[in-house]
């Protein structure tokens, strides 16, 4: 399935459903904006390609919870001043599952604002996978870029694996990146059992509390660092 889209648009929701291989090319005009919140259905692999020009902005937020294997990608090349990118992705594993996520951003425009959020929960043994690389050119005289990988892992088998990467050819654009793989906390469990809540439910509000900020303001919690 490939959706070529030139015009604006608006923020919108696309279900993959009952397909295993979803592609979305994007071409985001210069003074356009492209608002995209993708659910996730089980054994899904998607790939999103993008182009962003002069003073457009595009947001992908990809959420759901993963019953089956599932890769995502996502590639993005700023070509225009003054852009602004969003990639942001909020999911819960379950089971067995193996999850891939690799978001590849190349900034080659001044002025231009990235930001990677991808925030995951892994029950069970699941095990994930999160990649972030940007690149920068070093022709590029301003801009900011921040990204982050959050996970917490509620299985004893669980595991997440965080390869964040910064290739910043210039000194002129500020750059950070985050990374953060916890369980929930002995004290935050014991807080949520003092107050007549149960170890499963306790873990389960921790980590909605992680999932549901993602893309909006920063949310604090008390984790157990592994």
């Amino acid at each position: 399935m490939v959706l070529d889209r030139a015009k604006p648009l608006s923020e919108s929701s696309i279900i993959p459903s009952a397909i295993s291989d979803f592609v979305l090319v994007i071409d985001v005009l210069s003074g356009t904006s492209v608002s995209h919140r993708i659910d996730l259905e089980s054994r899904s692999s998607i790939s999103i390609v993008a182009r962003v020009h002069d003073n457009a902005s595009l947001s992908i937020f990809i959420v759901g919870d993963l019953e089956s294997d599932c890769v995502i990608d996502r590639a993005v090349s700023v070509i225009g001043d003054s852009a602004s990118v969003e990639l942001l992705s909020s999911i819960r594993s379950q089971g067995n599952v193996r999850c891939h996520i690799s978001d590849d951003v190349n900034i080659a425009a001044d002025d231009s604002r990235c930001v990677i959020d991808n925030r995951i929960v892994a029950h069970g043994s699941s095990r994930a996978v999160v990649r972030e690389r940007v690149t920068v050119r070093q022709s590029v005289n301003s801009g900011s870029i921040a990204t982050t990988i959050r996970g917490m892992l509620l299985g004893e088998s669980a595991s997440i694996r965080a390869i964040p990467e910064l290739d910043i050819a210039t000194n002129m654009v500020n750059a950070k990146h985050a990374v953060s793989i916890a369980r929930p906390s002995a004290s935050a469990l014991a807080y949520c059992a003092s107050r007549g809540i149960d170890r499963e439910s306790a873990m389960s509000m921790i980590a909605d509390g992680l999932l549901c900020p993602a893309g909006s303001a920063e949310t604090t919690f008390d984790v157990e660092r592994r």
